[in-house]
């Protein structure tokens, strides 16, 4: 053994840890060994572990999981989406609530205001008859001059000639001035064509009111009796706020647009009452609705 001049072994020690980095290491290997030994090879495990459930779902890769996340709306987007549905709903209700086509000012009809024309003229003592000519312009000139007439606004629209700024009726619908220069002409009366005339109008509204039933209820629940129906003219209000169409121009063409573009349609025993507001409403849709744009 040799030593250091401060007398420690410095052999020995060596061999010390030498022999005991040795013991070490043999262990390790030992135990290693067992430990291979031990373990079930990897081929024998993986017919042994039982196959994953079905329902299990595979593990997303990064892209997968990214866009299944963007799929999915957050809190906030929900909110959104709902707040867009309810705004398309009001909105969807607030076109129903309006009429198509009137877009003029509404104003009130005083059916009484009539004028006060007085057979004759002239200084007392000499008075004489009028004639029917002076007796009209005198009527002319009272409508023209009384905004309360019922025929004021077509007088207006007359006067302002085919170029002239667009009249509205009193239900705020634009007149056609060609239409009222043909109601303004005189017309002689003929018993039998005014008839004959009726009768053709009659026919017609009630091939056209069946034909409008057959599409505007479901199949089976249209009214029997079309030609007593009250609902035709409602019938034609409704598919005029769908289509966005003024109420005076819907035909059964636009009733197979209406049903082409899939509207819901209306049940068997709707569209029967109506109430006193609804009743007043139509009869403005309805008064003049011949001489309209």
């Amino acid at each position: 053994m040799v030593s250091l001049p401060s007398g420690e072994p410095v052999v020995a020690e060596s061999n010390g840890q030498a022999a005991s980095a040795s013991n070490t290491k043999d262990f390790g290997s030992t135990g290693t060994k067992r430990k291979a030994e031990d373990e079930t090879p990897v081929e024998k495990d993986k017919e042994n572990v039982c196959p994953p459930p079905a329902y299990k779902s595979r593990k997303l890769g990064v892209g997968e999981k990214l866009m299944a996340e963007e799929a999915i709306p957050a809190g906030d987007d929900k909110e959104n989406i709902q707040d867009s549905k309810a705004v398309a709903e009001e909105a969807t209700e607030e076109n129903r609530e309006h009429t198509p086509g009137r877009d003029g000012p509404i104003k009130e009809e005083r059916r009484s205001v009539t004028p006060d024309i007085k057979p004759f003229k002239g200084e007392p003592g000499k008075k004489v008859r009028k004639t029917a000519y002076e007796k009209n312009e005198e009527y002319k000139k009272f409508i023209r001059e009384n905004e309360d007439h019922t025929f004021h606004e077509l007088y207006v629209c007359f006067d302002k000639g085919p170029n002239g700024s667009p009249t509205y009726d009193k239900s705020g619908f634009q007149l056609d001035y060609h239409k009222v220069a043909d109601w303004m002409k005189p017309k002689g009366y003929n018993k039998s064509r005014i008839v004959n005339g009726m009768e053709k109008a009659i026919a017609r509204a009630q091939s056209e009111s069946q034909q409008m039933a057959e599409i505007f209820f479901e199949k089976g629940e249209a009214p029997a009796d079309t030609k007593n129906c009250r609902g035709t003219d409602y019938w034609k209000d409704r598919v005029s706020k769908d289509l966005n169409v003024p109420w005076h121009k819907i035909t059964v063409e636009h009733f197979k647009e209406w049903e082409r573009k899939g509207f819901k349609k209306a049940r068997k025993g709707e569209y029967e009452d109506f109430t006193e507001e609804e009743r007043k409403r139509m009869l403005r849709l309805m008064s003049g609705a011949s001489l309209r744009k």
